[in-house]
């Protein structure tokens, strides 16, 4: 798509801003490239980090997160581009289980790979359209305040406050209903109670106070189908603007 193309340029003009060069992609081998786009695939909910000749270690990570896809490889543009900079890794999910248990499992997979001191710089976390969600889930969610503290955050034509595509879901019986069939329908519901825990209120002041305003960039795009920003209903947009703070 030409208008994700556009956003791919956008977060490498966001990530390159302050740095004097950027290195050359390095080469990679096709058994270790082959062997990570399998774990990709799988989508068992774990974060993988991209293979790179690079070991000398200390470099600044880069953690990706895609959308509601059952093709975790839409962020590979990102990590062709930015491998030889960053430590780059994926976290892929599947997105059709309940987006609280991907956020949980995404905070453990965190937590884990701290532990095994497998983060070495500072970390920028891109999140993609629904991945917006399931980031913020994880940090609200989080019982230890300090697994993101200090992460510095890209949101890519986030479905902030959800999504246009389930406005019609007024109506709780009905998004009772979708949510049996459709976890991502759930999630990007504008009128459910989960986008007020996510996008107003206490949640919202708790993300804030974690992950703050000089840490993010919202990267939008005219034409977005999923944007709530032309929606008539006042608390709809609020949470639409509290997204891209």
């Amino acid at each position: 798509m030409i208008w994700k193309s556009r956003v791919i340029c956008l977060v490498a003009g966001v990530l390159i801003s302050g740095c004097a060069t950027r290195p050359a992609n390095p080469l990679f081998t096709d058994k270790a490239d082959v062997a990570a786009t399998k774990e990709i695939m799988a989508r068992k909910d774990q974060i993988i980090q991209i293979p790179t000749p690079i070991t000398d270690g200390g470099r600044p990570v880069l953690l990706l997160l895609h959308g509601a896809t059952d093709d975790p490889t839409e962020m590979m543009d990102i990590v062709r581009e930015w491998r030889g900079t960053y430590d780059v890794f994926l976290y892929a999910y599947n997105c059709h289980i309940r987006v609280q248990t991907v956020a949980s499992d995404f905070v453990k997979e965190v937590e884990r790979l701290k532990t095994a001191n497998r983060f070495h710089g500072p970390m920028t976390i891109v999140v993609y359209s629904y991945a917006a969600i399931v980031f913020r889930e994880a940090v609200i969610s989080a019982d230890d305040r300090t697994v993101f503290a200090g992460v510095y955050l890209i949101q890519m034509v986030p479905t902030a406050g959800g999504s246009f595509f389930e406005r019609s879901i007024k109506n709780p019986l009905l998004a009772w209903v979708i949510s049996l069939v459709s976890h991502p329908a759930y999630a990007e519901n504008p009128w459910g109670r989960f986008a007020e825990q996510l996008w107003a209120g206490a949640g919202n002041r708790k993300f804030y106070s974690i992950i703050p305003p000089d840490h993010m960039h919202t990267l939008c795009l005219e034409g977005d189908p999923h944007s709530l920003a032309g929606v008539a209903d006042e608390q709809v947009r609020e949470r639409y603007r509290n997204g891209h703070a």
